[in-house]
């Protein structure tokens, strides 16, 4: 049966690894604690694993697509049968890997495998995490594309040199007119010989003022209410009142659309909340997939080791 004995690390010098030595019957070998290329190789199992499993998944589950039958399942069927499969697949990749990575490594100690089969899941993880989220290709879509606005706003740079200078200062004869005319409007003008267009400009800009609240609200009130009665023909006291139907039903859809972008944070954050717990579940189950495969590889070596030596 084998044995394991370890160096003292008090009296191992520095620089020098820990190390296990395993008798067998007669003989005996050292080998390190951990063995990179063995994780490395169980790396590259699980991934492979999983990617092998994932493309199965997904003809499978495309192969129930019949839009012609009308047998083609909903998206919430679909849904969690993907998820289920993904956690088994990974479990089962995981399982393999951690399994090949404490073989390899030929260490016979089960706490060693269940290690070696823990950072198999953890770089396994990360590298998929890794693949998933890769910037790679962004990045290099985004260079065309940054490419391309250089070039379209070099050219417009050109076209906007080649304009009169007065008009690329912004000193259009257009812009000259508007201000003469509103150096000429007077400051207040009456309400019944404005234009619908000088009315509505008016009545905008009052709005304004009125939201914004303050010692000019009731006086950008009142003149909205005046503009009202005077381009609609009607009392004063008519328009006030339509003035304040207007604004409360503004407040009512203006509380409406808050209480709804209260409602769909609160789902967001619900679908987020389970949706970590889901993966939390997922990775957890994937290192005790990893932690079990290694730990039955160092059973499993154990056990060949007995019968060689008998």
């Amino acid at each position: 049966m084998a044995t394991n004995t370890y160096n003292d690390p008090a009296a191992r010098p520095a620089g020098v690894l820990e190390t296990t030595t395993s008798t067998l019957g007669g003989g005996s070998h050292t080998h390190r604690r951990i063995s990179w290329a063995a994780i490395f190789g169980g790396v590259i199992l699980a991934v492979a694993v999983q990617l092998l499993l994932s493309m199965l998944g997904a003809g499978i589950g495309l192969g129930t697509v019949d839009v012609n039958a009308g047998t083609t399942p909903d998206a919430s069927s679909a849904g969690i049968g993907a998820g289920v499969w993904w956690v088994l697949s990974s479990m089962v990749a995981l399982a393999f890997g951690g399994y090949a990575a404490a073989w390899l490594a030929g260490i016979e100690l089960r706490w060693d495998g269940m290690l070696h089969g823990l950072i198999t899941w953890g770089i396994a993880t990360l590298l998929t995490i890794y693949l998933l989220t890769s910037a790679i290709g962004s990045v290099i879509g985004g260079g065309f594309s940054a490419l391309g606005s250089v070039t379209s706003a070099a050219g417009s740079g050109v076209k906007d040199a080649a304009q009169p200078l007065a008009q690329a200062a912004g000193v259009s004869p257009d812009v000259l007119q508007q201000q003469a005319q509103a150096y000429l409007k007077p400051a207040n003008p009456d309400p019944a010989s404005m234009t619908p267009q000088d009315a509505q400009k008016e009545v905008a800009s009052s709005l304004v003022t009125y939201a914004q609240g303050g010692a000019n609200a009731a006086a950008a009130k009142e003149r909205v209410i005046a503009i009202m009665a005077a381009q609609q023909h009607v009392s004063h006291d008519e328009a006030a009142k339509q003035f304040d139907d207007a604004q409360a039903k503004l407040k009512q859809t203006r509380d409406q659309a808050v209480q709804k972008a209260k409602n769909a944070a609160d789902a967001s954050a619900a679908a987020a909340s389970k949706t970590a717990f889901a993966v939390f579940g997922d990775l957890l189950l994937g290192a005790i997939a990893a932690a079990i495969g290694g730990s039955l590889a160092v059973q499993r070596r154990v056990s060949v080791t007995q019968r060689v030596v008998r």
